[in-house]
């Protein structure tokens, strides 16, 4: 996939730099510098935008490795035994309600 080239109209995608979303909160925020956070609870993104229709995509930067998780505590479901995050209402996996 090329970044450089917008998915949805095939127009020039420009990238806006390195932003922060806050997990854990409901909805997303974009989080400047000027904000002190802690940073186990701020996913480090590249933001692009297109030129013309304005569409953005998230790509996560390289400074998060893929071996940190979610942050969010996991269980294993009681349907099919898979872990999954503690705050699912039920299970992504088989579907399971776990409330």
């Amino acid at each position: 996939m090329d970044r450089n080239i917008c998915t949805r109209c095939g127009g020039e995608m420009t990238c806006m730099g390195q932003h922060f979303l806050k997990k854990g909160a409901p909805g997303w925020h974009l989080r400047g510098d000027f904000e002190q956070d802690s940073t186990k609870n701020l996913l480090p993104v590249e933001l692009w935008c297109c030129q013309s229709c304005q569409h953005l995509d998230f790509y996560l930067s390289g400074s998060r490795t893929r071996d940190e998780g979610s942050g969010i505590a996991q269980v294993r479901c009681p349907g099919c035994g898979i872990l999954h995050d503690m705050d699912d209402a039920k299970c992504p996996h088989c579907g399971t309600r776990l409330y």
